[in-house]
């Protein structure tokens, strides 16, 4: 590799976006920070809520809330050292830095929620095999209410940092899981509360339970595979989601088509919060010197500058063309 002259640029570079744009880094980690403290909290609230109301009213469903949140607690937790073991920078042990830890914790929590749901949908399937079983309706509805009211509310809150934070995105996606279960017992148990007295509301109501179990499991599932499927795909080093590839490879070719270098060739895939990116060219033999080759860097970290990750750049010029391997 072509190694600039001037000291920063001595090591493959990374760059996040400049003070002034929509977040400084520190102030974005703060926010992340808060909202995960704030998923740990509310998810603590909401998994003894559920546990205890499950187990008074005899309700499933309720139960599988409860689980349900309490995997969210741990995996809110985990997503919470992982963010901090990421925000931790480079170190001798780690020189790439602990990027890797975020994937890691999305897709945790995408496998514990897949295995639950798996349990869940099992359990339900043998209690309407048994014939069902009895719920305390009322009491449903009541939790129901509570419930969807809490989800809800977090699942706004997080809604903007979000935006700026994968973990913080899984743990919002996690709410609002929590608030379609919620709303989902709310309909099912006023359905059969509504219904007439006699042998047909007495039958769903001994259905009704499991049943609700097995919709909701349906609901849910897609959101765990999309965590599981995001870490296998960072993990794995694959090519990063369109909406952040397409803008990056339009922005690399402009700036390399701007300074003589057309069809570079571009390798890039996204870890955590850092976007790896290499741009290959082959050059004349003495076209270039190493501050033009900074001016490129330069030029190109500008265009780059996201809020929502840090990118490492790696510029390869090389006259020999083997080395531009495509």
């Amino acid at each position: 590799m072509m190694i600039a002259g001037t000291p920063s640029w001595n090591r493959a570079t990374e760059h996040h976006a400049p003070v002034g744009d929509e977040m400084t880094d520190a102030a974005q980690d703060r926010a992340s920070y808060g909202a995960l403290r704030l998923s740990v909290v509310a998810g603590a609230v909401s998994a003894v809520l559920a546990v205890v109301w499950g187990l008074a009213a005899g309700s499933r469903v309720i139960l599988f809330d409860g689980v349900s949140a309490g995997i969210g607690l741990v995996m809110s937790l985990l997503s919470l050292a992982a963010a901090r073991a990421a925000a931790a920078g480079d170190s001798p042990a780690f020189p790439y830095g602990r990027q890797a830890m975020l994937p890691m914790a999305i897709g945790a929590q995408g496998i514990a929620r897949l295995g639950f749901t798996a349990y869940a949908v099992t359990d339900a399937v043998l209690v309407i095999l048994a014939g069902g079983d009895d719920v305390e309706t009322g009491s449903a509805l009541l939790y129901a209410a509570v419930a969807a009211v809490l989800c809800i509310g977090v699942a706004l809150r997080l809604r903007t940092p979000a935006r700026r934070d994968e973990l913080v995105a899984a743990e919002e996606l996690g709410w609002r899981i929590a608030s379609l279960l919620s709303v989902a017992i709310l309909v099912g148990f006023s359905v059969v509360a509504l219904l007439p007295e006699g042998d047909a509301k007495a039958t769903a109501g001994r259905y009704v339970d499991p049943v609700l179990v097995l919709v909701v499991s349906l609901i849910v599932l897609p959101a765990p595979l999309r965590l599981v499927r995001t870490m296998f795909r960072e993990l794995l080093e694959m090519r990063p989601p369109e909406a952040i590839e397409t803008p990056a490879r339009a922005a690399v070719t402009e700036v390399c088509a701007s300074m003589g270098l057309h069809e570079p060739v571009i390798r890039m895939t996204k870890t955590g919060a850092r976007l790896y990116l290499e741009v290959d060219h082959v050059v004349e033999v003495g076209e270039w010197d190493v501050s033009r080759i900074d001016r490129l860097r330069a030029a190109l970290l500008e265009r780059l500058a996201a809020p929502t990750y840090a990118v490492w750049l790696n510029v390869e010029l090389s006259c020999d063309p083997t080395w531009q391997l495509a």
